[in-house]
């Protein structure tokens, strides 16, 4: 089991490739209003003007005062959530990489995971009660549906046929069919009990403790697409800041550093990242072959 905020733990410990951000503790616990931080240590280089990061929420520093280790703060910077935290949180100076910035970068490769074009998802299973005559039945408790799996009939405990001609029928009004999915019958199917499994797309992380398996329902073996999919997020944006010429224009940086280099060490993992979900979604076809009329 793997959280959301151990996945971008590894992915900034690859991402930083040894680069060391400077680093203070809370001396004590802070709620989520405070204006006035203390530091375990002397202050270095945390001084007013700067952004402070503890856990994934930011802040900017107005002053900073030496003899006390004291930083009165502006929460919630950047649109980030103004949070409590605990004596000993770390504290870390303009981090490169904002743990707010790549939960939302984790949530968005989440989401794309399974769009159209990449075509991941979770299988859920639900109960259905079926009375043998009606054409059309709720889908109960379904949200979100991408498309039936299979149907199948409890014809004794230990015969579960496949109901072929079935299919999925949405957006129908919720004061019939309250979830506003029914399956669909085309052929005559008995009364009974129908264990249904459809397709769905995987769920966001809500936080940085969110369980990537249980919550998500990513499976571990797919927790690098995650990683690669990060990486290619948050790196994309540094293309753009790499050339900023409003402050200083191009001195030896274009001789050493030339445009498109960001992006362009990105490229092999963006090949590899297309391979594993094109692995990984032929794995899914080899596990859930189409067995009903769609």
């Amino acid at each position: 089991m793997s959280t959301a905020g151990a996945l971008l733990n590894r992915v900034s410990r690859q991402l930083l490739s040894g680069t060391v951000e400077e680093r203070n503790k809370l001396a004590s616990t802070v709620n989520d209003t405070a204006t006035s931080v203390v530091t375990t240590y002397e202050l270095g280089g945390f001084r007013a003007g700067i952004v402070i990061e503890v856990d994934s929420e930011l802040m900017y520093v107005w002053e900073a005062t030496s003899g006390t280790k004291t930083l009165v703060v502006e929460r919630g910077y950047l649109g980030t959530t103004p949070a409590s935290h605990s004596s000993g949180a770390i504290m870390t100076i303009n981090p490169r990489f904002p743990k707010q910035t790549m939960l939302d970068a984790l949530n968005a490769d989440i989401d794309d995971l399974s769009s159209p074009a990449n075509g991941l998802f979770q299988v859920v299973v639900a109960d259905v009660t079926y009375n043998g005559s009606d054409r059309q039945v709720n889908l109960t408790g379904a949200t979100n549906v991408v498309d039936l799996l299979d149907v199948r009939l409890r014809y004794t405990a230990d015969d579960y046929p496949v109901i072929h001609q079935t299919r999925l029928q949405r957006d129908l009004p919720v004061a019939d069919f309250p979830s506003g999915y029914a399956i669909v019958f085309d052929e005559d199917c008995m009364a009974g009990n129908l264990v249904v499994r459809y397709k769905t797309p995987f769920t966001r992380a809500a936080s940085l403790s969110s369980d990537i398996q249980s919550l998500c329902k990513i499976p571990l073996e797919m927790e690098d697409i995650l990683e690669m999919g990060v990486m290619i997020r948050m790196v994309g944006p540094r293309e753009i800041k790499r050339n900023f010429t409003d402050v200083q224009g191009d001195t030896r940086r274009a001789e050493e550093v030339p445009p498109g280099a960001v992006l362009g060490s990105m490229a092999n993992i963006m090949r590899l990242r297309r391979d594993r979900i094109i692995a990984e979604k032929a794995k899914l076809a080899r596990q859930y072959p189409l067995t009903i009329r769609t």
